[in-house]
């Protein structure tokens, strides 16, 4: 199943970055904004859309970053892929609580203007669990699924 979920994404990665943009078709003041907040980044992706720019980068600590910034250069939200190191200690504990005995698998945070959302992916020996918390830690099941390896 790893391995399944590992190749779905490189595929959709490596399909999503035929249609990466040129620099040169990002606005300045969005490539401003961007290099002010992310000195650091030195080889992201960008992609341009009707009414706003994405940018996807990898962090040092290995994880990776999509931001979505309007024309005007305003951020509008930003989506990190992670590991549980990376997981607020808050929202870990919250989970161990809730699934004992279950290891996080990987972790999407989805942040915006009013909140910020953390899609988490646990394992044990028979199951996935697709789990949802919201900033504050409150959890709730979005999905089950019977592993098959």
């Amino acid at each position: 199943m790893k391995k399944i979920f590992f190749a779905c994404l490189v595929t959709i990665v490596s399909a999503t970055s035929v249609f990466a943009a040129p620099k040169s078709l990002v606005t300045e003041k969005v490539l401003k904004v961007f290099h002010e907040a992310f000195p650091e980044v030195k080889k992201p992706s960008w992609y341009t859309f009707d009414n706003y720019y994405e940018v996807y980068f990898t962090n040092p600590d290995n994880s990776s970053c999509r931001i979505d910034y309007s024309p005007d250069g305003i951020l509008l939200s930003t989506t990190r892929y992670y590991t549980e190191q990376n997981l607020p200690p808050a929202i870990r504990a919250k989970v161990n609580e809730k699934y004992p005995g279950k290891k996080i698998f990987g972790i999407t945070e989805v942040s915006n203007s009013e909140n910020v959302t953390y899609n988490i992916v646990l394992e044990d020996n028979k199951n996935w669990y697709n789990i949802e918390s919201d900033a504050t830690g409150v959890i709730r099941l979005n999905k089950k699924l019977e592993r098959t390896e």
